[in-house]
């Protein structure tokens, strides 16, 4: 072989390994395949729930579970909060486990199902966030580990 057909074979190469590597760098995968479907309760949600609804029903309200934060509440302004960016990012990945609203959809209180996570450092100053903010904007949270006693002394 000479000199110039070594130079084709090298090129030819050298192409083809571009071609490979553009293709792989370019191909997206469909990420829509690489999510698995999940019930939106845990086990232990789903239990306290089916103990909520009766007392639920009773009173004629509706039960929302896994309510986003920040379907609840929201920064003030960025013209009266220079903060309005971290106090979204403080909010905008919580949730509350249940509401509790009327026929017009007005909260009448939110439920936290506590349960030993809570006791957790993180989860303790996580909770007292919560607290604060819920309080503040003019809404009844209630915790529980599980026993309605606390909502029905709310709603009788």
């Amino acid at each position: 072989m000479n000199f110039g057909e070594i130079a084709a074979v090298i090129g030819l190469i050298a192409l083809t390994a571009l071609f490979v590597w553009l293709w792989r760098k370019l191909r997206k995968p469909d990420i829509t395949k690489l999510y698995n479907a999940k019930p939106i309760l845990t086990n232990r949600e789903y239990e306290f729930y089916k103990k909520l609804r009766p007392l639920a029903d009773e009173c004629g309200l509706s039960i929302y579970t896994k309510v986003r934060l920040a379907d609840l509440v929201e920064p003030k302004p960025k013209s009266e909060n220079p903060l309005w960016m971290e106090c979204f990012n403080k909010i905008r990945s919580k949730h509350i486990d249940f509401a509790l609203a009327d026929e017009d959809t007005n909260i009448i209180a939110l439920i936290e199902l506590d349960d030993k996570s809570h006791e957790r450092p993180d989860r303790i100053e996580r909770d007292e966030f919560v607290n604060a903010v819920l309080k503040n904007t003019g809404y009844v949270l209630l915790r529980t580990y599980g026993e309605l006693d606390v909502i029905e002394d709310f709603l009788y």
